[in-house]
């Protein structure tokens, strides 16, 4: 009789134990729960990058913000059209230039962001990665977009040009604009991005399965299952 009774309570230890480990063994750690964030941002700037730039290559000045024209406009009355043509062909390649090197840029953020709560930024909002990205490098990407802008309009007059004519939209406008162009554009360009790189995370949300990626798999399924 009392070697039935241990025999039970080995069972019952035995069991217990192994639920344990099996729980324990699919708890996601630390480090692959911040993996599979930097995988869903990656996987979302490549995506929200391709759209901005076959968006782009069919017209360069459809991705610039659309003060470009106003502000750059605003100089016709001065007999400077030539010299407005010239600068927003140059603009525009500047900014297609960027796009080509902006995989490289966001993928250093992603590298560096610190996410802090990692499982409440997996199981918090549809953005929530972006948001943290946005929230911790923002200024880091817009510097070096900023930068690296400024080398290619330093190859054209565009920027003797574009304090005059900021100076004068500005006279007229209520939505002030930069009369630095180099920062004015790494400013819009780098919130463009991150709208379009959140709008992706929702989607990869969804489904995180879709990424074909086990470790993001593995940790949206755990923490959406507890969160559920």
């Amino acid at each position: 009789m009392k070697s039935n009774k241990y025999l039970l309570l080995f069972i019952i230890v035995s069991f217990v134990s192994c639920s344990t480990l099996m729980k324990s063994a699919l708890k996601p750690s630390t480090l692959e729960t911040i993996t599979a964030l930097r995988e869903i941002l990656n996987s979302s700037t490549f995506k929200a990058l391709m759209q901005l730039k076959n968006l782009s290559g069919d017209d360069p000045m459809q991705t610039l913000p659309p003060e470009v024209n106003l502000v750059l406009n605003s100089l016709s009355s001065l007999g400077l059209s030539a010299e407005i043509a010239k600068s927003k062909e140059v603009i525009g390649k500047s900014a297609a230039i960027m796009l080509t090197e902006s995989e490289g840029i966001m993928k250093d953020a992603i590298s560096e962001v610190d996410f802090g709560d990692a499982v409440a930024v997996v199981t918090g909002g549809k953005d929530a990665a972006t948001q943290v990205l946005k929230n911790n490098m923002k200024v880091v990407v817009k510097k070096r977009y900023s930068e690296r802008l400024n080398l290619e309009l330093n190859k054209s007059e565009v920027n003797k040009y574009w304090p005059l004519a900021a100076g004068t939209y500005n006279m007229f406008s209520k939505n002030k604009v930069d009369t630095a162009l180099s920062d004015f554009m790494a400013e819009r360009a780098v919130d463009a991005i991150f709208l379009a790189v959140g709008h992706e995370e929702q989607e990869l949300r969804k489904d995180p399965a879709s990424l074909g990626k086990a470790v993001v798999t593995k940790v949206f399924d755990y923490y959406m299952k507890r969160k559920a």
